[in-house]
C-alpha cells in the first residue's frame, strides 16, 4: 500500500511538472537552433521562391497556428526533422525594444514555430523588392518568441541579418489586428522592401492577428 501512494505521489509530481519541462524543452531546441544558425550566417544561402500563392501560405500559417498553440513536447521525429530543417535557415530577427533575437527558419511549419521565427515561402524573399512576411507564435512566457510584439510601436526599428551576412535595417510604419483570414496582409503594398510580422492575438484564447509591417531604410542594406 505504501508502494501504491508513493507511485501516485510522483505521477502527480510529474503531471504538475510537465507544462514547465515541456517549456525548457523548447527553449533548449530554440537554443540548439540559434547556435546551428550563428555557425551558418557567414555561408551564403539561396534565397527562398518568389510568391505564387499567398492563399495556400495564409492557411498553412493559420494551421500551423492552431496545431502549436499549446506548444506540445516534440517527438523524437519531429526534433529530427527541425535539426533538418535549419539547412533552410535564412537568417537572424532582432528586436532591441523588445530583446527579440530569433533564428528565422524558411516555412512557417508547426514543428519550425515552436522554437524560432518563420518565412512564409509564398510571400517575397527578405531582402528583396516586395513584402516578405515572418511569423511565430506568441508564447505565454514573457520574452519567449514573439511575446511581446504588443509593445511595438509605430517608428521602432527590427533588423534582420541574412545567411549571407547582409544586415537590413527596417523601421515599423503600421500596426494592426485583422481577422485570422485577411489576404491583405500578405500582400506587395509597393513601398520597397517590405517585412511584416504576424503573430496570435490576444494572448490568451487568440481570436485575430496582430500585424507589425515595418519598411526597410534608405540604404539599409550593409554586410557584417
Amino acid at each position: 500500500m505504501k508502494k501504491l501512494s508513493m507511485l501516485f505521489i510522483l505521477v502527480g509530481a510529474l503531471v504538475i511538472s510537465f507544462p514547465y519541462l515541456q517549456e525548457k524543452w523548447n527553449d533548449w531546441q530554440q537554443a540548439r537552433v540559434m547556435s546551428r544558425l550563428e555557425q551558418e550566417l557567414a555561408a551564403p544561402k539561396k534565397t527562398a521562391a518568389s510568391p505564387q500563392n499567398l492563399q495556400s501560405g495564409l492557411s498553412k500559417l493559420n494551421s500551423s497556428f492552431t496545431e502549436g498553440a499549446e506548444e506540445a513536447n516534440l517527438s523524437g521525429s519531429e526534433v529530427n526533422q527541425l535539426l533538418d530543417s535549419t539547412q533552410d535557415a535564412i537568417g537572424l530577427i532582432s528586436i532591441d525594444k523588445i530583446d527579440v533575437r530569433l533564428p528565422i527558419l524558411e516555412d512557417a511549419t508547426v514543428q519550425n514555430m515552436k522554437v524560432a521565427a518563420t518565412h512564409l515561402v509564398e510571400t517575397s524573399p527578405i531582402g528583396s523588392e516586395g513584402n516578405a512576411a515572418i511569423a511565430a507564435h506568441r508564447a505565454h512566457k514573457k520574452g519567449r518568441l514573439f511575446n511581446r510584439l504588443g509593445e511595438l510601436e509605430i517608428g521602432d526599428d527590427i533588423q534582420v541579418t541574412l545567411a549571407g551576412g547582409t544586415t537590413i535595417n527596417y523601421k515599423v510604419d503600421r500596426i494592426t489586428v485583422v481577422e485570422p483570414t485577411d489576404l491583405s496582409v500578405l500582400e506587395d503594398p509597393k513601398l520597397g522592401q517590405v517585412l511584416t510580422l504576424i503573430t496570435c492575438d490576444p494572448l490568451i484564447n487568440p481570436t485575430h492577428r496582430l500585424i507589425v509591417r515595418a519598411v526597410a531604410t534608405p540604404s539599409s542594406a550593409s554586410h557584417t
